[in-house]
């Protein structure tokens, strides 16, 4: 067994093949070095998974494994591969040293493990200069071990879902949200779609606050309406993190929904409300976007409230997602399912 295993790469995502050599690095050493490296508006950047994204999924698959170390390479203010490579060199080292320094052992043998050729000379050259007093050796790894790329996962991360690593799984969900009038039957086609493809959803947050907080509609101040709001964007983001997820998450509602709300509301602070709400619409993404008109028999309230939405939607530019569903219970879950089943078999990115 050698002393040190340092295993690099972009990670974008990281797959089951990645993991396969993080286990081999660990396994033939007596700790391991994982660097993600990366650039703003990089390969990963481009798909949502920026390198902070991709450097804490890695601490979360890695998160009990105390003989590896997890470290970031950003590479924003230095020239691109291959003009790159003295810089490229220095903040490497500078980044081993750092884990390097912190082990309870002198490392005296350090291996790199790598899937690219061109990279083997420029290493081998660079350390066995600056660190004369250790043995370095170079090992190529089998990209193709399991027949699977990062390019083939990012052009198509539908069908190679099960390659991805469970936390890196969440850069490629279909995130669908069912939104509309109220009473107009969201919920329900929400709880079936998501029993349908066997994956999570979020139910509309404000039902369980009211209910916690024994309120009623008239009840509601400044702070009930920022919590709700808040609220249901962080439920949301739990299901759409969480390991029951499956390719594609529903959403009953989203903030959206909730800044709608609050502008029928009649406290003094409403103006302020809605700018926080602003941010976190923003922060969403929607794959596809179902809208459920009100009722034949809906309330004056109801019936305003849709048009507000609608209005909302137009304003920030989310209506060429959104698909009204105004047909019989029965039609609006089957054409849901077959524009679902479209974008799962696309692999679309949100």
């Amino acid at each position: 067994m050698r002393d040190l295993g340092i295993y690099f790469g972009t990670f974008a995502p990281c797959h089951v093949g990645h993991f396969e050599q993080i286990v081999r690095a660990k396994r033939e050493n007596r700790h391991a070095v994982v660097i993600i490296s990366g650039y703003k508006g990089d390969r990963g950047d481009s798909i949502g998974m920026n390198l902070e994204h991709r450097a804490r999924a890695m601490r979360q698959l890695l998160k009990n494994d105390s003989n590896i170390s997890i470290l970031q390479l950003d590479e924003s203010n230095i020239p691109r591969y291959p003009d790159g490579w003295q810089p490229w060199l220095e903040m490497l080292e500078r980044l081993i040293v750092q884990s390097k320094d912190a082990l309870d052992f002198d490392v005296k043998r350090v291996t790199f493990y790598m899937g690219e050729s061109d990279y083997v000379e420029p290493l081998e050259s660079y350390f066995n200069t600056a660190w004369p007093n250790i043995d370095i050796r170079m090992t190529m790894v089998d990209r193709k071990i399991l027949g699977i790329s990062g390019t083939e996962i990012r052009e198509t991360p539908i069908l190679n879902w099960d390659y991805v690593t469970r936390p890196f799984r969440r850069f490629f969900v279909q995130n669908v949200l069912i939104t509309g009038a109220p009473n107009s039957g969201k919920s329900m086609l929400t709880e079936d779609l998501a029993r349908r493809y066997s994956t999570s959803f979020s139910i509309e947050y404000a039902g369980k606050y009211f209910e916690e907080h024994q309120l009623k509609t008239p009840d509601l101040d400044a702070k009930d309406f920022h919590a709700i709001g808040i609220g249901q964007f962080e439920l949301n983001r739990k299901h759409i993190h969480s390991n029951a997820t499956r390719k594609v998450f529903f959403a009953d509602t989203d903030v959206l929904y909730s800044k709608v709300h609050n502008m029928f509301a009649l406290h003094e602070e409403k103006e302020y409300v809605n700018q926080i709400f602003e941010h976190y619409i923003r922060l969403q993404t929607w794959s596809l976007i179902f809208i459920m008109p009100p009722k034949q028999d809906a309330s004056e309230y109801d019936v305003t409230f849709y048009e507000l939405l609608i209005d909302q939607l137009k304003h920030y530019n989310l209506i060429d997602q959104t698909v009204i569903l105004d047909d019989t219970y029965q039609n609006n879950y089957l054409k849901a399912h077959a524009l679902i089943d479209e974008i799962l078999e696309e692999g679309k990115d949100n």
